[in-house]
């Protein structure tokens, strides 16, 4: 039995006791048996902490990415949101880092980053990141 039958079968099941419970033999519902709970009094709302659930910040430096021409602007325009790591974790083409900034603006709120500035950090992190070999010797470093 599959389990959605299976929940099924408990809705099902669960109705059917509550129905039974709450009517007498006659079909009249048993007034006597409930009792009535006032809705709960309306209270302010907690103040919200901005900073909760936020990962600590990182303590990277401009110095953890490879030198290259427009290495602070790419340094600042990222860390702003992660780490350093996830930068030098991905090894992509020019036109997939392109697809990134689009993704981490419309998917995960990023400010929008001014056309010639996009043009310099896809220049940067398509030069220090590019895709990775793949294949037999992909990592060993004496064989490249």
């Amino acid at each position: 039995m599959s389990q959605i039958n299976i929940i099924h079968a408990a809705v099902i099941g669960l109705t059917a006791t509550f129905l039974l419970l709450a009517f007498d033999r006659a079909g009249e519902l048993r007034k006597d048996q409930y009792v009535y709970v006032p809705p709960a009094p309306k209270v302010a709302a907690a103040a919200v902490d901005p900073d909760k659930g936020k990962p600590p910040p990182h303590n990277d430096k401009v110095e953890d990415l490879p030198e290259g021409k427009n290495r602070e602007l790419t340094f600042y325009t990222c860390t702003a949101c992660h780490g350093v790591a996830l930068i030098k974790a991905q090894g992509l083409t020019r036109e997939l880092w392109d697809s990134t900034l689009d993704l981490m603006v419309e998917k995960h709120r990023m400010p929008p980053i001014k056309a010639e500035e996009r043009v310099e950090i896809l220049d940067y992190l398509a030069e220090q990141f590019p895709p990775r070999r793949k294949g037999r010797g992909a990592d060993n470093p004496f064989l490249k």
